[in-house]
């Protein structure tokens, strides 16, 4: 049920690229491609994204994008807790909000592998909400339009696991598609106590593209990290 923007962003990448300390033609591991903005406009500025994501629809997107700007980027399918990362990337981004869906171990073993399949001083950039924001802000129910149909969404916050529990429904034509699941929410500074555990160093928190620092009022954290 992913909204995609059909221009890459290329701010979103002026922001990676800076941040990240980016080499020439350097290699960069995309995880949660989706539709392959990031991927498509840094390779078209000349490095090297691999994008790894589950969803097929957005990955065959994301190759005939790839295909129609004349980028090569390499795609691939599959769960990026199984997937195997390959090594000696110069950085990886998770970028908004891709974080978070699955086990408390399993997400740890994901910042796990990132850390071992970047080279010595790779930068790793996640883009993830604020806890402390949402909870300030958080809404119980919401409806909106997308294409001409209606999309619900029921969400409840669990204190005891910091995890945000969600029954979205779109309602189609002749059905009704149902998705159910739950997010964790973290802190910054929960963020980076699990990063130092694994080895990351903590370089910067942003607030927003333009690089003002992280708030406690801050929706959309950016937290840049260094192996």
């Amino acid at each position: 049920m992913q909204r995609f923007d059909p221009i890459p962003s290329k701010q979103d990448v002026d922001f990676i690229i800076n941040v990240l300390d980016l080499p020439e033609g350097g290699k960069v591991l995309d995880l949660f491609s989706g539709v392959g903005r990031h991927s498509i406009e840094l390779a078209k500025r000349g490095y090297k994204p691999i994008g790894i994501e589950y969803n097929k629809e957005y990955l065959n997107i994301a190759q005939s994008r790839a295909t129609e700007n004349n980028v090569a980027v390499e795609f691939l399918h599959g769960d990026v807790r199984k997937v195997d990362y390959g090594s000696d990337f110069d950085a990886t981004i998770i970028m908004y909000q891709s974080y978070g869906y699955f086990s408390d171990e399993d997400d740890e073993n994901i910042l796990s592998k990132i850390y071992f399949a970047l080279r010595k001083n790779g930068r790793f950039l996640i883009e993830i909400l604020n806890r402390n924001w949402l909870l300030k802000n958080f809404v119980a129910q919401e409806e909106s339009l997308f294409n001409g149909i209606k999309i619900t969404e029921e969400r409840d916050f669990d204190p005891k696991t910091n995890r945000v529990n969600f029954i979205i429904r779109r309602y189609n034509k002749n059905d009704v598609e149902v998705k159910k699941g739950s997010w964790k929410i973290y802190s910054a500074d929960e963020m980076t106590q699990i990063c130092n555990t694994i080895g990351f160093k903590f370089v910067a928190g942003y607030n927003d593209l333009d690089k003002s620092p992280l708030q406690e009022n801050t929706r959309l954290m950016r937290l840049v990290f260094k192996k």
